[in-house]
């Protein structure tokens, strides 16, 4: 039976070998966090919904700040970082 050593062998065994991997990984948990906790405020309604996007809406509650600025910045963090 093969023996996991390290956190690098670890990560090779959950499939996690690949910092495309991981950053996807980790973008998708971050995403859920986030869209659950309404992160970030700006992007949101007081009732909870998602305000349009400034570019592409004519509402006047449009926001410049879109929701997957959170969990992309932690993919492209994990990604290039590790």
């Amino acid at each position: 039976m093969a023996t996991v050593e390290g956190t690098r062998g670890a990560l090779v065994t959950l499939g996690l070998g690949h910092p495309l991997a991981r950053a996807f990984v980790l973008s998708t948990l971050v995403g859920v966090v986030a869209f659950s906790a309404g992160l970030p405020k700006s992007a949101f309604t007081e009732e909870g919904d998602m305000r349009a996007q400034n570019g592409l809406s004519n509402d006047p509650e449009a926001t410049n700040v879109h929701f997957l600025v959170v969990p992309l910045s932690v993919a492209l963090f994990v990604a290039f970082l590790t």
